[in-house]
């Protein structure tokens, strides 16, 4: 009587566990979640005026999973009254997911500048990161 008091037991125990390896099998469905491709400022904007004709570095980082090519430095705004031009690009040196640019711009005129960056996958997409403006005297 012993034995088959066992039996009864395991029955329960292996329907049971055959029924969790079922499971986990059966949800063996994966999901793609590529990274968007995404741009950002790692400077902020300053508190006071900075000064004329001194090298001003501008730090940003582009991620994508489809491989950064290259992030280009725009003035938004210029004292000059010019605005959305290119002051630099700066390609990725090999093949990467992410990349840190290091760009630089000297500043010519006195007054108000506003700049941004846009980061570009390998597709040919792009990403602009937030704007900042600060004064030169």
């Amino acid at each position: 009587m012993k034995k088959l008091t066992h039996v009864f037991l395991l029955v329960p125990l292996l329907s049971l566990l055959i029924s969790s390896i079922t499971a986990c099998s059966s949800s063996t469905a994966t999901t793609s979640t590529a990274a968007p491709l995404r741009t950002w400022l790692l400077v902020r904007a300053p508190e006071g005026p900075l000064p004329l004709n001194k090298p001003i570095i501008v730090k940003s980082r582009t991620e994508d999973s489809q491989g950064v090519s290259h992030v280009e430095l725009y003035a938004v705004q210029l004292p000059s009254g010019e605005s959305n031009i290119l002051l630099d690009s700066q390609p990725a040196p090999f093949a990467q997911t992410s990349f840190t640019a290091s760009q630089t711009i000297v500043p010519t005129q006195k007054g108000h500048y506003a700049i941004k960056v846009v980061g570009y996958n390998k597709l040919g997409q792009s990403a602009e990161s937030e704007t900042i403006s600060f004064e030169i005297e």
